[in-house]
């Protein structure tokens, strides 16, 4: 055993002088390998790729600005508006910075950069987006008003432009040419527009640019019921359409009712028609104002009619060419509605957001006919003679209620009489301005004579100014038993009619329980003679009279 062990380490020994050389060899190949790797790794195969470290920018330029490197010689540069599928402008530098110049205003731009050697180039950077300013245009913003569902008012300062175009989704929709009289009002309508549409309108002048708006239409309006678009008709077809014949056949067609949507700022000349079904006649949406109806007579209701509604919103009643306002003193001589028929019945008669102007009367009904409740709310009442706004002038004439609201009354004989009959039962007046109501000391403001209104005589929050032409007047009588006046204020100058005996007593004959303000109608009122109620009163703004004038 002993010499079988040394035999296996003579033998281990002998092996291990034989490797040893060989392990040597291969430490030093494995030390020159490495050494010639260091040197392979101090020549680079491309340049460093350069970072635009700041840029900046304006209307029509950019600036970009970046680090200098070793062994560049120069670094090109692309600029490109369409996420770098194709370049507006391609530019080499040999400097740390260059502006890009006469690109289109507020656009997106894509900023491309890389270093060039002598024989050897980096990879290209690309920079975020930059957006270039827009031009200070002189276009006015489009506001809520001046945008309907097919429609835009685009307005600008003093400049002028030769053109508009409209863009949708960046395609152009139409170029609008301007005319010397639309850059003289600095305004111009487009239409046959989309509803719930995005648009961007851009001006030009000789073929520059000249900045932009953005606006997004309306949605469509929108009915209950039969509805009748008449909004693309001509004023000259309108008048031949909307005579008796028509209204005849309407009832005919549409035995639930139908609504006539008329186009704001259109004038419609009507002799006078009698109505014998449910009709709503409104003004559409309009950047026009409100559609004008010039009755030669006056709306009636048919004696065998039973209406349950006849509605108007967004009208403005006034006189007609055959009967102008300078007449005589009663303006003309036309009514809004005058009914003469008996047996006829309307349910409810509703002025909403309406103008009524140059008339004998407003509401006058003359026969044994009914009209079950007259709304007025958001109206303007002025210059109306001596049948008032609503007159009871029959014994078998039938009105039922009456409510006006956020209304103003002004230059009218007389406002509200209903003294023929004791068939109101409700009389509700709320938030109304009146000044220059009614014309003589003898009138009253709500003449309810034998009214009984059991279902309550109310008003509150209303603003009265003195009388036309007359230094006093009546405010009320009626029956009712109880009677709510509260929240009220009158300018000095209203001064209640009064009565003196022989014995010197002063008796007031009809006053109102309201407030008593210290200025006349000069100093509340803005511009009374010129029907600017407007106010300034903190007792009054916000809180008492029609709201338009707070």
């Amino acid at each position: 055993m002993l010499i079988i062990n040394k035999n296996c380490k003579q033998m281990k020994y002998n092996n291990l002088k034989m490797k040893l050389p060989l392990l040597v060899a291969m430490l030093f190949i494995v030390i020159f390998s490495a050494c010639q790797d260091d040197d392979d790794l101090a020549v680079a195969d491309r340049l460093f790729r350069p970072t635009i470290s700041e840029t900046s920018y304006g209307g029509t330029w950019i600036k970009a600005e970046w680090d200098q490197y070793e062994n560049v010689e120069y670094y090109e540069l692309k600029i490109s508006d369409d996420s770098l599928k194709t370049f507006v402008q391609e530019v080499t530098t040999d400097t740390s910075f260059y502006i890009f110049e006469n690109l289109e205003y507020d656009t997106d731009y894509y900023l491309q950069i890389k270093s060039v050697g002598e024989t050897l180039e980096s990879r290209p950077y690309v920079n975020k987006v930059i957006t270039t300013s827009d031009y200070p245009t002189q276009l006015n913003s489009i506001s809520s008003s001046d945008v309907i569902d097919n429609q835009v008012r685009v307005s600008w300062e003093s400049v002028v432009y030769d053109s508009l175009m409209l863009f949708k989704n960046d395609t152009l929709i139409t170029t609008v040419a301007l005319t010397d009289s639309e850059n003289e009002k600095k305004e111009r309508i487009i239409k046959n527009l989309v509803e719930e549409s995005s648009y961007v309108v851009k001006a030009y002048n000789e073929g520059n640019y000249l900045g932009k708006k953005s606006f997004t239409t309306m949605p469509a309006q929108t009915f209950e019921g039969d509805v009748i678009d008449l909004r693309s008709y001509s004023e000259e077809e309108s008048y031949s359409l909307l005579s008796q014949e028509y209204f005849d056949q309407l009832a005919i067609d549409h035995p639930n009712g139908v609504t006539l949507v008329l186009a704001g700022g259109m004038a419609y000349e009507l002799t006078g028609p009698t109505l014998s079904s449910n009709v709503s006649i409104v003004t559409g949406y309009s950047l026009n104002g409100k559609a004008v109806i010039a009755v030669s007579g006056n709306f009636d209701v048919d004696g065998a009619a039973n209406i349950q509604k006849l509605y108007f919103e967004g009208i403005s009643f006034t006189d007609h060419p055959d009967k102008p306002k300078t007449t005589d003193s009663n303006f003309g001589g036309t009514y809004v509605f005058n009914v003469s028929n008996s047996g006829a019945n309307v349910d409810s008669l509703t002025f909403e957001d309406c103008e009524i102007r140059y008339k004998r009367g407003v509401i006058r009904i003359k026969t044994a006919a009914t009209i079950g409740a007259i709304t007025m709310n958001n109206c303007l009442i002025d210059s109306i003679a001596g049948y008032g706004v609503i007159k009871q002038d029959n014994s078998s004439a039938v009105i039922e209620d009456i409510r006006i609201t956020n209304s103003t009354i002004t230059h009218a004989q007389k406002f509200v009489e209903a003294t023929k009959a004791p068939t109101l039962k409700s009389f509700t007046i709320k938030n109304l301005t009146a000044c220059f109501v009614p014309g003589t000391s003898n009138y009253y403001l709500f003449d309810l004579k034998g009214q009984l209104l059991e279902n309550g005589f109310s008003i509150t929050k209303s603003l009265f100014g003195m009388g036309w032409n007359t230094d006093m007047i009546n405010g009320y009588r009626s029956s009712a038993a109880s009677v709510t006046i509260k929240d009220n204020y009158r300018t000095s100058d209203l001064v209640w009619t009064f009565v003196t005996d022989e014995a010197g007593a002063v008796t007031v004959v009809a006053p109102m329980d309201i407030n008593q303000l210290s200025g006349d109608i000069y100093s509340v009122f803005a511009d009374p003679d010129n029907n600017d109620f407007s106010v300034s009163d903190d007792r009054l703004k916000d809180k008492v009279g029609d709201s338009r004038w707070w």
